[in-house]
C-alpha cells in the first residue's frame, strides 16, 4: 500500500476526463469533462474512444470559455483512423445545448 516503487504503480487512468465503469456486467468507459461542473460526455466501449471524445468535447468547448483542455494523447491508433473515430463519435445533447447558449 505504501511501496511506491515504478514495478508497484498501477495506472487507473490513462488520459484525462476517462474513467472505468462496470455495466451489466460490461467493462466500459465514460468520458467526462468539467466546464461549470462536470459535464458527462458519453459512455464507450473503449478507453480510446472515451479519449477521443474528451479531446472532441475539449475541441468544441474551449474557445467559448477560454479554457485550454490538456488533450489526450493516444498512442497505437494513426491519424486516419483516429481522424475517423473523432468525426464518428457523438458528443451529448447536454454539452451541445451548453454549447449553443454559450454562442
Amino acid at each position: 500500500e505504501h511501496d511506491f516503487r515504478y514495478e508497484n504503480i498501477y495506472i487507473i487512468n490513462r488520459y484525462n476526463g476517462v474513467s472505468r465503469i462496470e455495466k451489466n456486467g460490461r467493462i466500459l468507459y465514460r468520458a467526462r469533462i468539467h466546464i461549470n461542473g462536470d459535464f458527462i460526455i458519453g459512455t464507450f466501449a473503449t478507453e480510446d474512444e472515451a479519449a477521443i471524445a474528451y479531446n472532441k468535447a475539449a475541441d468544441l468547448i474551449s474557445p467559448l470559455n477560454h479554457v485550454q483542455y490538456a488533450n489526450n494523447y493516444i498512442e497505437g491508433i494513426s491519424p486516419i483512423e483516429y481522424a475517423s473515430i473523432y468525426n464518428r463519435i457523438r458528443i451529448s445533447r447536454k454539452i451541445l445545448s451548453f454549447i449553443e447558449n454559450a454562442r
